[in-house]
């Protein structure tokens, strides 16, 4: 007979995410003319490249890895690392080039900063250790913004533009994260305001100078970019606003008063053409969801699990309890920890996706029947120990049995009308299986 499957959560995952090098590769990947040399053994570039190339296709062709083999990680990097600096400078002519030590090669101590002022090259050089990068996927994109935005200065902020606003913490690290992105500039636009630049998810190093000259920083997700407001509020004086990211209809028009409640030049309130398409939206989703809750009956579930990086979590259960399902128990599960803004209201429950392995184990366990959003990471657990009749939604990375092709964002209006499409049809499938 063979061996009986794995009781723990935590002999499988202690954390669901990726570590703190992809971050910091992460935010370099948003920049679409930075490069990136991975110094160390392929695997470890493999594993980063892995997980952010499918949100980002054009990364593979400005990433490098020094391919740091037994003995240079012994005597040093340097000659493997100036060979392929010089590949960089054949190959791409980048505006900006992260050099990253992958763990083993950063207890060498090699001079990294040393190497690329030897190696002539075209562009600043930001040299960062991985070694010395404690944490998850989230601490390694902190500190690359934080490193990035040290060396590189902006504008002097002497000319603001009215009406204008960054979206910081956005990143191709994220599962459908250039959709949102898209979807969020698009409802901006529609109230009359401009998003100037989205740091680590879109704008290239020329754009990213212009930063300054927003009115108003908004943080989409604040455990990657809260602390580089604050950053940039000490630096630049920029006022930020920090805020969950808008599912659901009305979390996305209450979002939109929010920015413009801190808008100083044009604190309008929600303009015609965004309430328009909200009432439109509204409307249709009324008229489809009373058909099928006819058939199917009321979009209920006992339990409900979100687990996903602090924001996306919390954002997705308030507007999964406010208004998409009636939730008896919900549990957020936060990949990252705990979240910095939670909202104790929407969760029955909060746990830490780093510590509380028993507790999450306890709660995917009991979720027959029930409802989760999550990663493969959960999906797996579920399959692995025979937990049926769940109804299951990938909100977060790693996704292991889907792909996204149509543009469909998760979060705004538009995301708001595909969410509860996904959730009906999940609920009907699960029930049809039960007749």
């Amino acid at each position: 007979m063979g061996k009986p499957p794995k009781t723990e959560w935590d002999n499988a995952c202690t954390q669901v995410g990726a570590c703190a090098l992809t971050g910091a590769v992460g935010f370099f990947a948003g920049i679409p003319d930075a490069a990136v040399v991975v110094n160390g053994p392929l695997w470890c570039s493999f594993y980063a490249r892995r997980h952010l190339e499918r949100q980002c296709p054009s990364l593979a062709e400005r990433f490098f890895c020094s391919q740091a083999d037994n003995e240079a990680v012994v005597y040093g990097t340097e000659a493997c690392l100036t060979e392929t600096l010089r590949l960089v400078r054949t190959q791409c002519v980048p505006a900006v080039l992260l050099i990253i030590n992958n763990c083993s090669v950063g207890l060498i101590g090699d001079d990294l900063a040393g190497i690329a002022r030897q190696a002539d090259l075209p562009c600043p050089a930001i040299c960062m250790d991985g070694g010395g990068l404690i944490g998850g996927f989230w601490d390694g994109y902190r500190a690359a913004a934080k490193a990035y935005f040290s060396q590189m200065p902006l504008a002097k902020r002497t000319l603001i533009e009215p009406g204008s606003v960054n979206l910081l913490g956005m990143s191709v690290g994220y599962y459908n994260a250039e959709n949102d992105r898209r979807e969020l500039q698009r409802i901006l636009a529609l109230a009359g305001y401009r998003t100037l630049t989205c740091p680590g998810a879109d704008n290239t190093v020329r754009e990213l100078t212009d930063l300054s000259r927003a009115e108003l920083n908004v943080v989409v997700h604040e455990e990657l970019g809260g602390e580089l407001a604050r950053q940039l509020k000490a630096d630049y004086d920029m006022p930020y606003v920090s805020l969950l990211p808008p599912y659901g209809i009305k979390d996305t028009l209450s979002w939109v008063n929010l920015i413009g409640a801190r808008l100083q030049s044009r604190p309008c309130p929600v303009t015609d053409l965004l309430r328009q398409e909200a009432e439109r939206r509204h409307r249709e989703v009324r008229t489809a969801v009373a058909d099928m809750e006819r058939i199917w009956g009321d979009l209920w579930f006992e339990q409900a699990v979100v687990a996903a990086p602090g924001s996306v979590a919390m954002g997705l259960a308030r507007a999964l309890r406010r208004e998409w399902a009636d939730i008896g128990a919900l549990t957020v599960v936060a990949h990252d920890a705990l979240p910095a803004i939670t909202l104790p209201q929407q969760a029955d429950r909060i746990l830490d996706g780093t510590g509380d392995s028993k507790a999450i184990q306890e709660c995917l366990s009991n979720l027959a029947g029930g409802l989760l959003l999550g990663s493969g990471s959960e999906m797996a657990f579920l399959r692995q120990h025979r937990v049926t009749g769940t109804v299951c939604r990938n909100i977060a990375l790693p996704v292991y049995d889907e792909i996204i092709l149509d543009g469909w964002p998760f979060m705004g209006l538009r995301g708001a009308t595909r969410w509860l499409e996904n959730l009906l049809n999940g609920f009907a499938a699960e029930r049809r299986k039960g007749e």
